[in-house]
């Protein structure tokens, strides 16, 4: 752990030097690529011609469009001359199959003043849209518009963090879960429990609410994480540290092209998929599969003391696990793009997610009496299936006017999911050496649930000046949702006991409309922006004629205020504030006793309110020409946070009982510290550090208490380029030691089981410190680079360990749980298509003969 603490330490030490050492000015992002052709692939090779430039051109007094202008597309380093045509009947000029690189487009027209703009294709500006150019007669040139960039692992805004999977080498082959545990600000646990700032965030699949937990989305179908830590109030008000939105593949390049992978990993895991799109005039169709079969062992110990028990036998209980389980899941994703013209785009995609989970266990639990004499044991074991199903389809429509930056886009979304689960468990008593007694206690379950989320948006954005800017819009979503579950036990364990078994149902909606103002003054930037979200909630429980009356609570405001300002250098300073919720779901609500678990009954509390989070951010952002640092202090407030309450269900009982409360409050404040770093050429480095004081006040009539700790987690990416097509990445966690804040609600977790251990959640605790390193090689095949090799070792010192010490006025107890972690994969990939601008090419006759004509006879 000491050498881990030096690895930390000396790498931000270095990190700091090397950037207060760097030249100040410029702000071209590290590695982008210094071929000012942008002809050639680093190492040799043709770079693929995909871009595309279009735009209108118009006079400037009558605004009519202007026809038969010449469109030059020349080269910046000699001007030669790449493509180039006349403008239509309408004004529109359309360039495409552009290779990637730093271009002047010259346009040209008797009469008028010779425009020269600047532009530069990169795989993030393949599309770029010139707006209405105005053509004006003896006037000064248009500004010159410059767009540069080149795709990082790991972009840093002061709004969002934007994290690309493809330069993840260490995820590949995995799910969104190994994904999340590279990304800068998130940690993950050994469950799939997803935390931002030790909170749990919104997460979204495409924008959207999505059923689909992160170990039901393969890492290989997904092209990017955004992380914003204090959304404005254009983004859903739900979710108490931000939002994770991971945004899936859509390929949009010109042509035909397209990806087969397959990999292997120790321990039975394994995966294959590809992905293909065609792109022919009007019409872009794209589709990607993926399949994932894995299979994980797990263990784990539990010692607790219970306190005033009325019962001897009952004052000591170890428990320990050994669990084995695994499953395979599909996921397939169909999209079509309609490009109507230049400016009008009506997309509709269609994903298919469906999988099994299993999973066994054997849990041992031995009682002791006040002596630790021991009094009795058992053996649990438990087999369990989990089964889902989820459609998702989304049509959505996108306008972009001719004013730059000025859109309408409108988007709706149907997500099915439907679920399955069986199994069972037999309880076997045993003798004190540990023969088994009498006959076992079975008990089976079975269960089936169906979630149907609809949701529509509209949003718009318009341009106001110079620098202004005012964005509106509304959104809606529905959520239904039903479930069964049958439990049997003893002789006849397959007929359905009515005390146990249960049926509910229940319906949210959500309707919001918000808008958001921004504008400059001078080097002084601001937003403000207010949302408005009304909550309609219902419930029943059909099998006992149980209503619950749907709710209407008082439209909840939701505003946020950004304020920054530009210092020179390339330095800037941003000040924002959010107000966020978080409701209580349908199991928090219902007051019905679930029994599935014999050690630990959860009860729902229907007076549960709503929990409110207050949210204030202070940043600071600097750019060198090959680093960038990103500072912010933070702080959040929570009003009626909802937690847990757990107490035996009776004396001398070692059976728990779980209810939910609104706790007093809960606030964290800290600083976290990303820098971002090229070392040399070809080695990057991102940092990040978090450091934070958390603290929980609870005050009700069976419990008071106060927790409280300081804590930090530090995580390191880093990227070499080394000779022979190879590349190197190392990614390194620790998570301090922090204490426990237990909240009601999920963050993203696993889908499938997990051991049935002890593990109430509202005492007073403090989670053990875990660490982690994963390292990846790529090595890339062919001349053309198509053929690529990624060997990775997850966890390498096999650190990964999940523990907990924890403490009640009942009892105390320690908990250590262990999932399998060190995987090594081997993951291959093959990329072909054809980029060529003979392939698929757009065709008009009258356009093309004449451009031809034209450059013969030097008419550029």
């Amino acid at each position: 752990m000491k050498k881990l603490y030096a690895l930390f330490l000396g790498l931000i030490v270095m990190q700091t030097y090397v950037a207060a050492q760097a030249p100040q000015g410029g702000n071209r992002p590290a590695g982008a690529p210094n071929n000012q052709q942008g002809q050639q692939r680093p190492g040799g090779g043709q770079m693929p011609q995909i871009g595309h430039i279009y735009g209108k051109l118009v006079d400037a007094q009558t605004r009519q469009p202007v026809e038969y202008a010449s469109v030059a597309l020349l080269r910046q380093k000699d001007s030669s001359v790449v493509t180039g045509m006349l403008s239509k009947g309408n004004g529109d000029f359309s360039l495409e199959q552009l290779p990637f690189g730093p271009f002047l487009i010259r346009i040209n027209f008797m009469g008028y003043k010779t425009i020269f703009k600047k532009v530069t294709v990169t795989p993030q500006a393949m599309d770029q849209d010139l707006g209405n150019i105005r053509l004006e007669p003896n006037a000064k040139a248009l500004s010159e518009v410059e767009v540069t960039g080149q795709r990082s692992a790991f972009q840093m805004n002061i709004d969002k963090k934007v994290f690309n999977v493809d330069r993840n080498l260490t995820s590949v082959g995995g799910t969104a879960a190994d994904v999340l545990k590279s990304v800068p600000s998130v940690n993950v646990d050994i469950d799939g429990n997803v935390k931002v700032r030790n909170s749990s965030p919104n997460i979204f699949v495409d924008g959207k609410p999505s059923t689909l937990t992160i170990d039901q989305i393969p890492a290989d179908a997904i092209e990017s994480v955004e992380l914003i830590t204090n959304p404005s109030a254009k983004y859903d008000a739900e979710g108490m540290s931000g939002i994770i939105n991971i945004v899936l593949k859509k390929n949009k390049k010109a042509g035909f092209n397209g990806m087969i992978q397959g990999g292997i990993g120790t321990g039975d895991k394994y995966n294959a998929g590809g992905n293909i799109a065609v792109r022919q005039g009007k019409w872009n169709v794209s589709a990607n599969y993926n399949y994932n079969a894995n299979r994980n062992w797990g263990n784990g110990t539990t010692d607790r003391t219970n306190f005033a028990t009325g019962a001897s036998d009952l004052n000591y209980i170890k428990q320990e696990s050994d669990s084995r389980n695994g499953g395979n899941f599909q996921f397939g994703r169909i999209g079509v793009d309609y490009f109507m013209d230049n400016r009008n785009t009506i997309s509709l995609s269609q994903n298919i997610v469906n999988g099994t989970f299993k999973n066994y266990e054997e849990l041992g639990s031995i009682y002791s009496d006040s002596k630790m004499d021991m009094t009795r044991r058992n053996t649990r074991y438990t087999n369990s299936q989990f089964g889902f199903r989820n459609y998702s389809t989304t049509l959505g429509f996108k306008h972009l006017f001719a004013e730059p930056n000025k859109e309408l886009t409108a988007d709706a979304s149907i997500n099915l999911n439907s679920n399955d689960r069986s199994g069972g468990f037999s309880t076997q008593q045993q003798s004190l050496a540990g023969a088994p007694v009498g006959d076992p206690y079975m008990q089976s379950n079975r269960g089936d649930g169906n979630t149907d989320f609809y949701s529509f948006q509209a949003d718009y954005v318009d341009p106001m000046g110079k620098t202004g800017k005012f964005e509106t819009g509304i959104k809606g979503t529905i959520r239904k949702f039903g479930s069964t579950y049958e439990v049997g036990e003893g002789p006849n364990v397959n007929v359905p006991i009515d005390s146990l078994s249960n049926d509910y149902k229940y319906n949210e909606q959500i309707y919001a409309v918000y808008a958001n103002y921004s504008n400059a003054i001078k080097n002084f930037g601001y937003q403000l922006g207010l949302r408005a979200e009304q909550y309609i909630y219902s419930g029943e429980i059909p099998s006992e004629g149980k209503t619950f009356k749907p709710t209407k609570a008082v439209p909840g405001l939701f505003p946020s205020v950004y304020l920054s300002y530009k210092l020179q250098k390339e330095q800037e300073l941003q000040l924002n504030y959010s107000r966020r919720v978080n409701r209580p779901n349908f199991f928090q609500l219902v007051p019905y006793r679930d029994f599935s678990d014999p050690l630990n009954h959860r009860e729902g509390n229907p007076n549960l309110k709503p929990e409110y989070t207050n949210s204030l951010e202070f940043s600071y952002m600097k750019t060198w020409k090959k680093h960038n640092f990103l500072g912010s202090l933070y702080y959040r407030n929570t009003n009626n946070l909802i937690s847990t309450l757990n107490e035996p269900i009776a004396p001398g009982s070692d059976t728990l009982l779980t209810t939910f409360i609104n706790a007093n409050k809960s606030f964290s404040y800290g600083a976290e510290l990303t820098m971002k770093n090229q070392i040399i050429q070809g080695w990057d480095i991102t940092t990040n550090v978090n450091l934070y004081q958390q603290e929980l006040q609870v005050r009700n009539e069976k419990e008071n208490y106060t927790n409280r700790g300081f804590s930090w987690l530090a995580k390191i990416n880093s990227e070499t380029k080394l000779p022979w097509n190879l590349t190197f990445q190392l990614t390194a966690n620790y998570q301090a030691p922090t204490i426990t804040i237990p909240t009601g609600g999920g963050g993203g977790g696993r889908g499938g089981g997990g051991m049935g251990m002890m593990i109430p959640t509202s005492a007073q605790g403090r989670i053990r410190g875990m660490s982690s390193v994963d390292i990846a090689l790529r090595k890339d095949f062919l001349k053309s680079k198509t053929l690529t090799a990624t060997l990775g070792l997850s966890d390498v010192f096999n650190t990964r360990e999940y523990g907990m010490e924890q403490e009640s006025m009942y009892f105390s107890q320690d908990m250590v749980r262990k999932r399998e972690s060190r995987i090594l994969r081997l993951n291959l990939s093959y990329r072909f298509g054809k980029f060529d601008t003979q392939l698929f090419k757009r065709r008009n006759n009258r356009s093309g003969s004449e451009g031809m004509q034209m450059e013969g006879q030097g008419g550029f």
